[in-house]
């Protein structure tokens, strides 16, 4: 019988070598930096539930800059030898990934390496990351197409660079990346200065209707209802689409440098801390329980009757300050058509 899966970022440090525009952070100094035998006693925690529920993990593993945490390589290695771990990632912008890195990551077959970007331009890119950064982000993505890792482009999707998603194919099959996953940007930490730049209703249905084309599929924005987030696998130039459900308060976390758990990394708001509780205990968190029950909701999204589909509690979060409010990008709003008893 196929284990349930459990979904975990992870994000081991603050410290990083950029100052993103739209970053989730305001802190980026690596002071909350845990130390390996703290790192595996979260790890344990985990463990312990997840054999309790026998239940597999996928986990991404990221920062800040995953690889300035001194001890990356110890967890790396510990969570590649764990039956446990189904699916193991890093989440990189790329820049230290250099011959002798990629060597050590060649060691653990289970490893995915995600490639995070705003913009596959120079003039947008360095928008978002700063001067000088694209020449470092190509080289690393000429570097990383010889490699036989499982390479995912992440893009985080803004009204300022949504265009980019018409370009992108082309980049993905030229540097031979096999997923492409377009998430939307949260405005927190040094996001908040640009809160403008969310994207807009209108763009969004326009990206995930290309997406739905570009895949070989009907234009059908309801098909896609509930999804907050979408994965194209590419093979051999072939786009096969795929939405992502909210794990928020049913199978997923986020975990953060400190050990606090978040619902998830764009929502931060403390629920526990693994070096503190039992995971299974900080599960418990009567926030979760709102987020899961449609009856805590305000507005439409309380009487919506897509039962797989409870909005975006972060961006309600980022939005309104009050996580149980309706939706703000819900598709059901471009297409007038709200489903409600």
């Amino acid at each position: 019988m196929k284990k349930e899966t459990f979904h975990i970022q992870w994000h081991i440090t603050n410290f990083c070598n950029l100052r993103c525009k739209h970053c989730y952070q305001n802190d980026f100094s690596p002071k909350e930096d845990l130390s390996f035998l703290q790192l595996k006693k979260i790890i344990e925690n985990v463990f312990s539930f997840l054999n309790e529920e026998n239940k597999n993990l996928i986990i991404d593993i990221t920062g800040g800059e995953v690889f300035l945490h001194k001890d990356w390589r110890n967890l790396i290695q510990f969570l590649s030898n764990s039956s446990i771990v189904k699916e193991l990632s890093v989440i990189t912008n790329g820049f230290f990934l250099e011959r002798e890195t990629i060597n050590f990551l060649k060691n653990f077959p289970k490893l995915k390496i995600k490639i995070s970007t705003e913009g596959i331009d120079e003039k947008l890119y360095e928008f978002f990351r700063g001067n000088g950064s694209f020449l470092k982000f190509m080289k690393v993505i000429e570097n990383l197409q010889k490699t036989n890792f499982e390479k995912v482009l992440m893009f985080t999707l803004l009204e300022t660079n949504y265009s980019q998603i018409e370009k992108i194919f082309d980049f993905l099959d030229k540097y031979k990346f096999d997923k492409l996953i377009v998430e939307r940007f949260i405005p927190l930490g040094r996001g908040e200065k640009i809160k403008e730049n969310i994207i807009s209703l209108e763009n969004w249905v326009k990206t995930i209707n290309f997406l739905i084309v570009k895949c070989g599929l009907e234009e059908n924005i309801s098909s896609v209802l509930p999804y907050r987030a979408f994965m194209v696998k590419i093979i051999n130039k072939n786009y096969k689409l795929y939405g992502a459900p909210c794990i928020i308060g049913k199978d997923g976390i986020a975990i953060m440098p400190d050990g606090n758990v978040f619902p998830c990394r764009r929502f931060p708001l403390k629920i526990g801390n693994l070096l503190e509780k039992p995971l299974k205990e900080i599960l418990e968190n009567p926030i979760l329980k709102m987020l899961t029950n449609r009856k805590f909701l305000k507005g439409k999204c309380n009487r919506c009757e897509i039962s797989e589909c409870l909005g975006c509690r972060a961006l309600a979060f980022a939005k309104t300050g009050n996580f149980l409010e309706e939706d703000p990008l819900c598709f059901l709003r471009w297409t007038n058509h709200w489903v409600i008893s």
